[in-house]
């Protein structure tokens, strides 16, 4: 293997105990031998840190205090990270197998040659139970025709070259959700290009922040602002999920969490779409 970038990992964690391990052992198993792994953690106040030094021989650099979020936490990695590429992995996310990064190099290789600085592939979105519930990803011929209206890659099977951040700068601190969605429009918009590798790369577990019932509010609100910042006028989609999204949290404070759940498969299942909601646990 002629081309052996360092690979740089960033993990932000905050009271994340339940999956840490997992998601610290997938990295610490690649056999790539270039690889820096920056975990920052927000202050947790669970066994979170404990779990950090129980491998901190594996990583590069760790620390732990509060930040204001996600965000601030990959900037402070980032600040950390001397890898050309570099991957942000979530505390309850896990690299597939130990081959995921050894086998995405030649991809690697291949889209910076071509002048492509990001490089995607497949996600398993897992239940509570680590579970496969569904398969995401679409190749970039798909993902393209739509990623100006919203986010059509999963960015914890991704690998960004450091270049990028290099031109537009670091992630808003201010968004609570889409702030990589917000940082990729800045590529995107400019006529940027993705390379999509068609194997599994990363597993993430359902029930984050950006896959929750309670935060689809914030989140539509969030899309707007990113596609405002980013000179991209509102669209009729990003007006109906609004709605959608005031709708679902007025009901869900009558209903129950668990009915909207319920409510929300049964109209995935009318478009002709797998259930997501009542699957994560």
């Amino acid at each position: 293997m002629s081309y052996t970038p360092k690979i740089s990992i960033i993990t932000s964690v905050y009271n994340g105990e339940k999956y840490l391990e997992e998601c610290i052992r997938s990295i610490a198993a690649q056999r790539y031998p270039n690889v820096e792994y920056i975990i920052i953690d927000g202050g947790s106040t669970d066994n979170t840190t404990g779990i950090i030094r129980q491998y901190e021989s594996k990583l590069h650099y760790w620390v732990s205090e509060k930040d204001k979020g996600i965000y601030q936490a990959w900037n402070k990695g980032l600040a950390r990270a001397t890898g050309e590429w570099i991957a942000f992995v979530g505390s309850d996310d896990i690299l597939w197998d130990d081959q995921v990064i050894e086998k995405a190099i030649p991809d690697l290789q291949s889209a910076i040659e071509k002048g492509i600085r990001f490089v995607y592939g497949r996600v398993n979105l897992l239940s509570s139970q680590s579970k496969v519930i569904k398969e995401m990803g679409d190749p970039w011929e798909i993902a393209e025709t739509n990623i100006l209206d919203h986010m059509t890659v999963t960015h914890c099977g991704a690998f960004h070259h450091r270049s990028l951040f290099e031109e537009h700068g670091r992630f808003d601190e201010s968004f609570r959700i889409i702030g990589d969605y917000d940082f990729l429009l800045r590529e995107f918009t400019k006529g940027g290009k993705a390379r999509f590798v068609d194997r599994i790369f990363a597993g993430m577990h359902a029930g984050g922040i950006s896959a929750n019932l309670r935060s689809k509010l914030t989140l539509a609100r969030e899309h707007v602002r990113a596609r405002s910042l980013n000179h991209l006028p509102p669209t009729f989609r990003s007006r109906i999920q609004l709605i959608k999204a005031h709708t679902a949290t007025v009901l869900m404070k009558i209903l129950g969490e668990r009915m909207i759940a319920r409510l929300s498969d049964m109209y995935r299942l009318m478009k002709g779409k797998e259930r997501v909601w009542t699957k994560i646990d």
